[in-house]
Order: structure tokens, then sequence, then C-alpha cells
């Protein structure tokens, strides 16, 4: 077979599985969060109004102690992350319903799995180990979404890595951790990983990375000095000493809006969500009226795909805040929020 069939039943497949999984699709946008408290992925259907409705058969079953999931962009498997087991489960996802159902045993990653990111064209996923040290690497079967471990995986990373965020095109990984800053991976054409850059500085305690869905800048969020810190991308990493910025206190988790006009961040000593304006350069200034109130301990934030929403997992308070985002950045409430649910959130996913 010619390398440009190949090339453009790579592109097709994960369209045409798509369409077979989820015949009679769905316009329906769906919000997942974990938490180690309750072994299950809850599950929720977004109204049009903003409002969570939970979905049937919500939770559902996990292995031991999930701290992270993730749908793929073509919305056939959902992948959840345990750190009680050292491994990672997979679903079929049913676009009528929002459902999950168990599709394949765990396959095991490295130690204490904290983060997991699903390429653009949902083909590969990837896991931060941070017991370990390292990123174990998965190809993704499209038609039964089976893992199988990628050659050379798990790849080295940095010492005690906390945090990873995925480029928009998939071609690099950013990594924090506490005692070694922030570092890039280049992301090969079959999905294995490079070797990681030299670190730059991030900060007194660097906790959490994201990537702006333009691919221009890196952010971290440095909790110990109440800060983001903002870099340039260059290549696979990147350039700049990182300028901070002032955020509410314990900044622990962020997130871009899709068009890249905001970031978000998620202050878990303060309750509360910092909202900024990225300018040109990735410069960031603080909206009128933020920091916004939020639940309890705050711990990880995530925008839906239109941007017109915010979700926010406050661990302390066991319960999801929504908001609706204005033209300015500013954070409304949505109808019925916070919304309340029997875990300790820790990290949402949700769906276009």
């Amino acid at each position: 077979m010619g390398e440009l069939l190949k090339a453009q039943l790579r592109l097709v497949l994960p369209a045409l599985a798509a369409a077979l999984l989820g015949c009679g699709g769905s316009s329906h946008h769906y919000v997942y969060a974990v938490g180690k408290a309750a072994q299950g992925v809850f599950g929720f259907t977004e109204k049009s109004s903003g409002e969570l409705t939970g979905i049937n058969g919500s939770p559902f079953s996990t292995g031991g102690q999930p701290v992270g999931v993730a749908i793929t962009p073509s919305r056939n498997f959902g992948y959840v992350i345990s750190a009680g087991g050292n491994g990672v489960v997979g679903y079929t996802f049913d676009n009528k319903t929002g459902g999950l159902n168990l599709a394949t045993g765990a396959v095991s990653t490295g130690t204490n799995p904290v983060a997991l990111a699903i390429d653009p064209s949902s083909q590969h996923l990837y896991v931060l180990n941070q017991g370990s040290s390292n990123i174990s690497a998965y190809s993704i079967d499209t038609f039964s979404g089976a893992l199988t471990a990628l050659s050379g995986s798990p790849f080295a990373t940095l010492t005690n890595p906390i945090s990873m965020a995925l480029s928009p095109k998939g071609n690099a990984l950013y990594v924090v951790s506490p005692t070694q800053g922030l570092a890039g991976i280049a992301v090969n054409a079959d999905g294995t990983l490079g070797s990681a850059s030299t670190p730059a500085s991030a900060g007194t305690s660097p906790a959490f990375v994201t990537v702006d869905p333009g691919d221009k800048f890196v952010y971290v969020a440095d909790s110990a000095g109440n800060a983001v810190l903002g870099f340039t991308v260059s290549g696979s990493g990147v350039s700049g000493s990182g300028s901070s910025t002032a955020a509410g206190t314990g900044p622990s988790a962020l997130a871009v809006s899709p068009d890249s006009k905001f970031l978000f961040a998620a202050n878990g000593g303060s309750n509360n969500v910092s909202v900024f304006s990225i300018g040109s350069g990735g410069a960031l200034t603080q909206v009128q009226g933020s920091p916004f109130a939020a639940g309890t301990t705050p711990s990880f934030l995530i925008t839906d795909l239109a941007g017109g929403h915010l979700f926010v997992a406050n661990a302390g308070s066991s319960n999801l805040s929504e908001f609706s985002i204005g033209g300015s950045g500013t954070l409304t409430p949505s109808s019925g929020s916070p919304f309340a649910i029997s875990t300790t959130p820790i990290w949402i996913a949700v769906t276009d």
C-alpha cells in the first residue's frame, strides 16, 4: 500500500468510525468529572441554558482512585487513569446519551499517573506518571479503542512531574516539575517522543501547565508564588524566562478559551477564579471584576469547546461550578450552579 494512501486512511478512518459508532449523532454537550473519593466517572448533559443534568447510568465504574478523564476528539472513546491501580481504562462513548461503556480492561501505566492527553487525530494517548517520572504512550485502535504501548514507551521526562499539556497540533508535549521547572518534548509523526528540552525556570512551585489553542504561548501556574508565568512557544520548547503575572492565592490549574482571548486560573487557596485577557504578545491583564468566587478549593477548570461556558471542579466543596463567559471575559454563574457531585472532583473533560 502506498504511503499516500496510508496517510489518507489515517485521516478518514477515525471519522468513519465515529459515524458508525455514533449513528444518529447528537448535538448534546457532555461533561465528565472524576475524583479519588469515588470509583466512578460522573457524567452530565449540558442544556442550552448551561444547566447540568446527570446522564443515565452515571457514575460509570472505574478502577481505584480515578484522577483524570479524557474523551477522544472523534467522540468514539473515553479513557480514565487511576492512581490506585497505576492503569488506564477505556470506554466506548455513546453519542446519543453520553454513556460510557467499558471497552478495555486496565492497561498498565507507570507509577502514580497524574495527567493524560489525547492527540487531535484521536490516534495516540499519553499518560504522565509522577512516581516513575516518565510518560506512557499508546496507539488507539480506531474501531475497538484498545491501547497498545508505542515502541520505546515509557519515555523519560522530568523528575517528579506534576502536570502535562499537549500542543494543539499534537507535535509537542509540555511538562512541569516542582523541582525542575518547565520542559518541552517533541512528538514524532508515529507518536513516539523525543528527549525533554533543557528545563526552564517556572517560578517557586510550578503546579500546572497549559498551551493556548493558537499554539503561541505556554502558561504555568506557580502555586507558591501566587502567579501565572507566560512563555513563548519555540519549536517543541519555549523561549524567554517566563513573564510573571499575579493571580489569586495558590493557583492550581489553568485553562485558555478556544479563541485564545482569555486565560482562567483556579485559585485553590482563595476559592476563586482569576480571568486575564491575553495580549498579542501573550501578556496577561486581569479583566474587570476578577477574581470571581468559586466553590471551596477549586482544583481544575476547563471551557466548553465553543468557549461559552467555564466549568470548575471544587474539591473542597464536592461540586462543580459553571459560568457563562461574557465578551469581555467576565464570569456569570449558570442556572443551578454549583452542581453537587459525590466525590472530591479534581479533573473535568467536555465534548463539543
